[in-house]
């Protein structure tokens, strides 16, 4: 059987989102795994401080699940996908990096089978990077104020040089979590919209906005960097809400992926 894994955001699981997309994945005659990144850690939200559970902690997390399922004789090891939203989105889209796979010891033959970021944040952009090979698609808010639209799309460009195979489609006037159910503001929640990390031909990493080094050719992170970083480019205040229209095209496209890529036709 075919499996998807859905990964959460920084509010955590719901049954509006992961559990209303686990039981449309199901009916689809695929295995659908929810992840919880947050309450084996104690945590509830990471709305307003992401540190609580880090970006790594998703991206390892969605690599173990990918290593689980791969070990199960129930599953089709060959066709396991992954689809995330928001924070979630971001580990969907991490995970087609073939570093960070190896890196989580991820056996060599095993790789998600198709990514399906909704609204990822792409602040982190790496130096011409070598992806798993298997397919992408972005979905993104056009009026997207959390985390913009504009730095994935010039990721996409990145990974689309470096050879990857990736699709990107913008939901015209359609906000953060449009696929959600009701819209929302919070004028303490951090928003990290501007901040934007990009590797370097020597692998340090240096933030676009602020050009301050976070990390060192290296490897190690320079202390005191980050809290300079946060205080330029960081900002408070979120939202986001529905769209009706972005939800329904959004629905069918991920179910056309899927039909596509796990179920083979």
């Amino acid at each position: 059987m075919p499996a998807l894994v859905i990964h959460h955001g920084s509010g955590g699981v719901s049954d509006t989102r992961e559990g209303r997309f686990a039981r449309e994945i199901v009916a689809m005659g695929v295995a659908a795994v929810v992840i919880d990144s947050f309450r084996p850690r104690g945590v509830n939200s990471t709305v307003q401080d992401q540190s609580a559970v880090t970006g790594q902690d998703f991206n390892l997390d969605a690599l173990m699940a990918l290593k689980a399922l791969g070990g199960n004789s129930r599953i089709n090891r060959a066709r396991i996908g992954i689809t995330g939203f928001s924070k979630g989105g971001i580990s969907t889209l991490m995970a087609v990096h073939e570093a960070l796979v190896v890196a989580a010891g991820v056996p060599a033959g095993l790789r998600y089978a198709l990514h399906v970021p909704f609204y990822p944040s792409c602040s982190a952009q790496y130096y011409r990077p070598q992806t798993t090979g298997t397919p992408i698609y972005m979905l993104l808010g056009g009026a997207d104020t959390y985390v913009g639209f504009e730095p994935c799309q010039t990721y996409s460009e990145a990974l689309r040089a470096a050879g990857a195979r990736i699709e990107v489609t913008v939901f015209p006037g359609a906000p953060h979590g449009f696929d959600g159910g009701r819209a929302y503001f919070d004028p303490r929640d951090e928003n990290h919209a501007k901040c934007v990390f990009q590797q370097q031909a020597d692998r340090s990493w240096i933030e676009r906005m602020s050009g301050v080094a976070t990390i060192g050719a290296d490897n190690r992170p320079i202390q005191g960097a980050l809290a300079k970083v946060l205080a330029a480019c960081k900002t408070l205040g979120v939202s986001g809400g529905p769209n009706d229209a972005a939800a329904r095209q959004s629905m069918d496209d991920l179910k056309g992926y899927v039909r596509r890529h796990l179920l083979g036709g």
